[in-house]
């Protein structure tokens, strides 16, 4: 009869992965998971080994960290056992007993002292607002604001989404939107942060976003990040949280954006784990897309509910990952067999790591990724 160490069960049932007792080991999560290794034995092998207990999982749970979060397996298991929640409790435990990967811990450390996963200093965090042509008031210039634009780290301090960024300020200008920014008092979300397993660190940055939210008196967000909207929408109370495609694609379909220029581009999207299987948005994308004059859709092999994640989820966005396939690599040949001539991203991570798997493949000549936001910006407003 299998037993299950008492103070493991507790972080199992937390999580809901307690479910793991419910595997008869059918071998989905093995087959479908987009990284599972060679041997055929991730994560089936961590997900039924989890059962023994707190030693067991502190010695032989290396493997835990090649998961990414991405939630594919969960959405297919039969048994309802939630695969990918027992693969978080593993990593709490090992987490909690100083079992980290280098890269793990740095990113980390990066997000407690800097706010941000690059450990950037936070000071900087605005620095983005001086390239911008456009206004970005912060909440003590515009206190009657309606509501909080959270820019989020990536789009806050990597060169490649600050580019998507100042796109963004332009559009809420031009649309007459009453928003503010935190400028250099927005801290990190904590997504990642908890997909990781560092749960107290998790808790400590969720505080102090609450503490500042109350202090300029929050009711209302949009973000442009899934990993952000995950976050205050599904563990954040008591606030009003919209995806910034939502505003876009309003503002299209009621004509306070003019879409004058056609792209005569062949798109195919990648669905981001955070708006996809994590919030079920896979339409609001696709919408926006298909709104953008001379855009042709076509889609990947694995697409929707299947879509393959690009690798940068629970902390991997500031690492080398440490497993035998490469999951930006992969997806970004499968965009390449559609023909498609642009692939479109709206996630920040994404952006980032598909864009290298594009390049690292030596399909740039054929394929470039863009986040659905310059996209819609080179229609309104032509090239920059």
């Amino acid at each position: 009869m299998i037993t299950i160490d008492p103070e493991y069960f507790e972080i199992l049932k937390e999580f809901g992965a307690e479910r793991v007792v419910r595997c008869y080991q059918c071998g989905t999560c093995t087959g479908i998971c987009p990284v599972s290794t060679t041997d055929a034995s991730f994560p089936r092998k961590p997900v039924l080994l989890s059962r023994f207990g707190v030693g067991e999982v502190i010695e032989n749970f290396e493997e835990a960290w090649l998961c990414l979060s991405c939630n594919l397996c969960t959405e297919f298991c039969p048994r309802d056992v939630k695969p990918s929640e027992t693969m978080l409790a593993i990593k709490r435990v090992l987490v909690e007993n100083g079992k980290t990967p280098p890269y793990i811990r740095d990113f980390f450390q990066n997000i407690m002292k800097q706010k941000n996963p690059w450990g950037i200093g936070k000071f900087k965090r605005e620095d983005w607002v001086k390239k911008s042509e456009a206004e970005v008031p912060k909440v003590k210039d515009n206190p009657e604001f309606e509501w909080l634009w959270f820019v989020g780290c990536a789009h806050s301090f990597e060169n490649r989404n600050i580019n998507v960024t100042l796109k963004i300020a332009r559009i809420l200008n031009d649309l007459g939107i009453n928003f503010a920014t935190l400028g250099r008092e927005e801290g990190c979300c904590g997504n990642d942060v908890r997909r990781a397993g560092e749960e107290g660190l998790f808790e400590v940055l969720m505080e102090e976003n609450i503490k500042t939210f109350d202090k300029y008196g929050v009711q209302k967000l949009f973000t442009h990040s899934p990993h952000c909207f995950n976050a205050f929408k599904n563990w954040y109370e008591g606030y009003e949280v919209k995806l910034f495609l939502e505003i876009l694609r309003d503002a299209i379909k009621s004509g306070k954006i003019e879409l004058k220029n056609k792209l005569d581009v062949t798109v195919t999207y990648h669905d981001s784990c955070y708006l996809g299987r994590y919030n079920g948005i896979y339409d609001l994308p696709r919408e926006v897309l298909k709104l953008i004059p001379g855009v042709e859709l076509v889609e990947m092999k694995n697409n929707r509910r299947m879509s393959l994640c690009c690798g940068g989820g629970a902390g991997n966005i500031v690492g080398d990952y440490p497993g035998e396939i490469q999951p930006a690599r992969v997806r970004a040949q499968e965009a390449a067999e559609t023909g498609a001539n642009v692939l479109a991203v709206a996630c920040p991570f994404c952006l980032l790591m598909l864009e290298d798997g594009v390049k690292t493949e030596k399909l740039d000549k054929q394929l470039v990724v863009k986040d659905i936001v310059e996209l819609v910006y080179e229609a309104a407003y032509g090239e920059e």
